[in-house]
């Protein structure tokens, strides 16, 4: 167990995730909460041009302090850091940036880009202001359409304060633990358009700093080029961040920083599509016992999966890009619909997402205790059933195939042993994606 912060390893190191995309200017660090992404964002702080702006970045202010250039100021706060990494049992939270002095460091030229921004993006307009209007050596602050920066939201601080924080031209690289801490979707959305899209970089950094961020918000992903983000882990003392490789991979990661959990979104979990009503009723019986509470839409199809799906997969876009590239499962029987499969391919539908059964119709994946009762036979099992046209039947007893399917349904209970082949096809695969 590490006691100082320097006794953490790191592979790869921050030098080396920059160094292996020389083309690139952001990276950007997932993962679960003590993986060690923070710690790889201060490790950063072990050169005098890196900047680290860390989670404790919330403050008021109103009026403004005044500028004093200090050469030594950067050594001082570099010496402070070193200090404490070395110390014992210390995760250490300060950081060099402030919103007021992160602003009060930049040029009237530079300020004046910043606040032109900001007007850009919000329509309203920010100056800095003399409380006494009529005396020009009276405090300086900040005013966002017409009001203190004090008395306006924390987000907005947080907003200006970080791109403040960017444009400073001593940095060639900035590392920003969280930016979505204190920033509506909006904002966050604004933020990630500037950091990560590039939108109007050129005019706010045109040093071109590399960009560090370690997040738990989907907006803060680098959807462009999948290679720009990391997940980190953590063993023991070594911390490691393994690179996205793919869209796949990207649509992975950004569906854990969603919470995994679609219907926290009011979104099914899964979306299936059968061929007919019988296969509709039983099986959301069946997963309505088993997989409770996740909500997942079963969707008749009256025999035409193929055009069920093309329309799914035309409302979504591209099912590929999507959360639901492996939620969304067809299940067929044996004698299927002609180009279903091709239809699958062609839409990106994961194979495994393909589940065929190894007969033609529902009622043979049917409990065989549930049919033995319901025939009044001892031992008859569903694969011994005969289904001509509308009816199923066994010896000389037949049923509609919608009348069977209620018997059979009000009889489930959690102690119903289920056809292995729908328990290892279906109802194990999606327990298992709803983990």
């Amino acid at each position: 167990m590490a006691q100082t912060f320097n006794e953490l390893a790191f592979s790869p190191t921050i030098q080396e995730m920059i160094q292996s995309r020389p083309d690139s200017n952001i990276t950007i660090l997932t993962g679960s909460n003590n993986s060690g992404k923070s710690a790889y964002l201060k490790k950063t702080i072990a050169s005098r041009s890196f900047l680290y702006i860390g989670v404790n970045r919330f403050f008021s202010f109103h009026h403004l302090p005044l500028y004093t250039e200090n050469a030594t100021e950067l050594d001082q706060w570099f010496q402070q850091q070193q200090n404490t990494a070395h110390q014992a049992f210390q995760n250490f939270e300060g950081s060099y940036f402030n919103c007021s002095t992160a602003i009060t460091r930049l040029s009237n030229d530079r300020r004046k880009i910043l606040f032109e921004i900001f007007l850009e993006l919000f329509g309203i307009s920010v100056e800095v202001r003399a409380e006494d209007v009529g005396n020009d050596f009276s405090n300086r602050f900040v005013s966002v359409g017409g009001e203190s920066l004090s008395v306006t939201s924390s987000g907005t601080r947080l907003f200006l304060g970080v791109l403040a924080a960017l444009m400073d031209e001593r940095f060639s690289s900035v590392a920003i633990d969280e930016p979505e801490l204190g920033l509506s979707p909006t904002l966050q959305r604004k933020l990630a358009d500037i950091i990560i899209r590039g939108e109007r970089r050129d005019k706010l950094f045109p040093h071109n700093p590399h960009i560090i961020l370690s997040t738990h918000s989907h907006l803060f992903l680098d959807r462009s080029f999948p290679e720009n983000n990391y997940v980190v882990s953590k063993l023991g003392n070594l911390i490691t961040a393994k690179p996205c490789l793919s869209i796949v991979e990207l649509h992975d990661i950004q569906f854990r920083l969603l919470g995994n959990d679609l219907s926290e979104l009011f979104l099914p979990d899964a979306v299936i599509f059968v061929e007919g009503e019988t296969d509709k009723i039983y099986l959301e019986r069946v997963l309505g016992i088993h997989l409770a509470p996740s909500r997942i839409v079963i969707e008749s199809c009256n025999g035409d999966i193929a055009r069920r799906l093309s329309f799914w997969a035309s409302s979504l876009g591209n099912i590929q890009l999507s959360p639901y590239r492996a939620r969304t499962l067809v299940v067929y029987d044996k004698v299927k619909q002609a180009g279903l499969e091709t239809l699958c391919a062609r839409v990106g539908l994961p194979l495994q997402n393909m589940i065929e059964w190894d007969d033609n119709g529902i009622e043979f994946l049917y409990p065989d205790a549930l049919v033995s009762s319901i025939y009044r036979r001892q031992g008859v099992k569903a694969e011994s059933l005969t289904i001509n046209g509308d009816f199923v039947s066994y010896g000389d007893i037949s049923y509609k195939k919608m009348e069977l399917c209620k018997l059979v349904t009000d009889g489930i209970t959690e102690t119903t042993a289920l056809p292995v082949e729908l328990t290892n096809k279906l109802i194990e695969p999606l327990r298992n994606l709803m983990r």
